[in-house]
């Protein structure tokens, strides 16, 4: 079947119609011309793939990756940086429009598009190191990761020899976390199961963890290794790091971020809701009056309680829970959540409130848009820029400045 590519969708699939049904086909450029098989089919859409590029983008490239097919992980592999970054900001244009913003988007680009993540997650299966496919859903053994820093895939390496040698029925998946003088390895088991340690390991910090998710607070720390002081950078400031607490995944784009949220910041007090292990909180204390920051998670919590000025205050809770006496008393809030975006409740306690701006960080544009048709009632958009933190993925980290009618 041959078809043309005529628009990007939210997840970075080439968009093309056939007999009046949608058709989503990943690796694909908006113009381009090809021949596909219909692999996946639903009563509304179907999803397809390429069997013969017949008509090629200029921005075409050789995917470097040898799992790129398979993966499913990384979007944008096929198309240059350039090219990468002009869909996604149509891709954010088409989702904006939803809520009526059709102004500007500034773009902030990552310094590098490879090698930029300071941690990833393997699921571990029968002694691998892997994937699980977005594509389709099957366990895809790697060797090594594009998107990790390079002392991170040394680490990959030595956990792989490792496992060869010692096999655990319980270990659900293996994190890899960069600091500033080396990286962390944590092993996270279903259920405890007895360790052997290996003088392989002697080189990293490693840790045990059991549990379900490693950044819930129901996940536990067993045991710990070589553990040594880790710490990492970030505008000149020095910041303590664990195995469990939020991380921005590239430095670089991250500083970028947090830099054009002060200086987009000009309120009294300032809440900073889902205020990780408070970097964000910090940096904005040198500017506002008070800043109060909220963060449900103890081990992220502890950690900003540990660099917390005279005008900052922390709660451990969830924002939903305490953002009606908090915002009686703020006249700016910085939001960013998780992928789920915000609860109804905290974004109604803000319109009632009197916040007069909005500074809304999201890494899901999707739920990003569901909240803004909300806030947009009452708040105007006064700017939105991209920052590239996930290169070659469809993920994107967006600031949008809002302020009150």
């Amino acid at each position: 079947m041959l078809v043309k590519i005529i628009d990007m969708s939210y997840d970075g699939n080439g968009v093309a119609k056939h007999s009046g049904k949608t058709i989503f086909i990943p690796h694909t450029d908006v113009g381009e011309e090809v021949e596909i098989e219909i692999v996946k089919s639903r009563s509304k859409f179907d999803v397809g793939s390429v069997t013969k590029v017949v008509k090629a983008s200029s921005y075409r490239t050789i995917p470097p990756c040898p799992y790129y097919n398979e993966c499913g992980g990384c979007a944008f592999q096929h198309v240059s940086y350039q090219r990468e970054l002009m869909l996604k900001k149509m891709i954010l244009q088409n989702e904006l429009k939803k809520v009526g913003y059709i102004g500007d988007i500034d773009i902030e680009p990552s310094k590098s598009n490879y090698h930029y993540r300071n941690k990833i997650k393997l699921t571990h299966k029968q002694g691998e190191l892997g994937y699980i496919s977005a594509i389709s859903h099957d366990f895809v053994g790697i060797k090594s990761c594009l998107l990790a820093e390079s002392d991170i895939l040394d680490a990959v390496n030595v956990a792989r020899e490792y496992l060869k040698k010692y096999k655990y029925a319980h270990l659900k998946s293996v994190y890899f976390r960069k600091f500033n003088d080396g990286v962390m390895i944590i092993f996270l088991f279903a259920k405890r199961e007895a360790f052997l340690y290996d003088k392989i390991l002697d080189r990293f910090p490693i840790f045990l963890a059991e549990g379900e998710v490693l950044e819930s607070d129901k996940a536990k720390i067993n045991k710990k290794y070589n553990v040594v002081k880790m710490s990492y950078k970030i505008l000149d400031e020095e910041f303590k790091i664990d195995a469990k607490s939020f991380l921005q995944v590239n430095v670089d784009v991250a500083e970028k971020l947090y830099d054009f949220v002060v200086k987009n910041v000009d309120g009294k007090t300032v809440i900073n809701a889902y205020s990780g292990q408070g970097v964000l909180s910090k940096l904005l204390a040198k500017k506002a009056e008070k800043v109060i920051g909220v963060e449900c998670q103890k081990s992220s919590h502890g950690i900003a309680e540990t660099i917390k000025m005279d005008n900052m205050t922390n709660y451990n809770a969830k924002v939903e829970e305490v953002i009606s006496k908090l915002s009686k008393e703020a006249d700016f809030i910085v939001l960013d959540p998780a992928r789920e975006g915000c609860k109804e409740k905290v974004l109604e306690e803000i319109i009632k409130s009197n916040i007069k701006n909005i500074i809304y960080i999201s890494c899901n544009f999707s739920t990003l848009t569901r909240d803004l048709k909300h806030l947009t009632k009452f708040y105007k958009i006064q700017k939105v820029k991209f920052f590239d933190m996930f290169p070659l993925t469809a993920n994107m980290e967006t600031c949008v400045v809002l302020e009150k009618y």
